[in-house]
């Protein structure tokens, strides 16, 4: 395969995790060497010897995570092949609404070029304050397997 891919995740509610786990599985599952940091807990390595780079970051309040918008500013990650995905409520609803709502404002801002981004189903509030999980990992098994094929490609 060409090169490593950094898988690197903001999660709270835990569905952002939860998906970044599919999608670095079922990369591996596909003959790609997959490192995964968490954003929140772990120190960012250097991105020299990455080709690939996969970010996920959760919604919340109508917010995505400040530590992935972050991430997401970094110079190093020109010339990188990226990906990005998202979880929010809203893509429960509607992936569309989400992407148009969440990822192409920050795709446009910070001039990337992902190879691909989505957004999955998260988390939405439930009765007496509790929150109803709506993740679907099969679309992220899915998405991931179209991802493999992106990601093998020549640059």
């Amino acid at each position: 395969m060409d090169g490593r891919t950094l898988l690197a995740y903001i999660s709270a509610g835990g569905a952002t995790e939860r998906y970044a786990h599919v999608v670095a599985d079922t990369l591996r599952s596909r003959g790609h060497a997959v490192d995964m940091i968490d954003l929140k807990r772990d120190k960012i390595p250097d991105l020299s010897s990455y080709v690939n780079v996969v970010v996920g970051a959760g919604v919340r309040m109508g917010m995505v995570y400040r530590k992935g918008k972050r991430f997401l500013r970094r110079k190093d990650l020109e010339g990188k092949r990226l990906a990005i995905f998202l979880s929010s409520g809203i893509a429960v609803m509607s992936a569309e609404k989400s992407k148009a709502k969440f990822l192409e404002p920050l795709v446009k801002k910070y001039g990337l070029d992902p190879v691909m981004c989505d957004a999955f189903p998260g988390k939405m509030p439930g009765s007496m304050g509790k929150l109803k999980d709506m993740t679907d990992p099969e679309i992220a098994r899915l998405w991931a397997e179209q991802l493999g094929a992106k990601l093998s490609a020549p640059a």
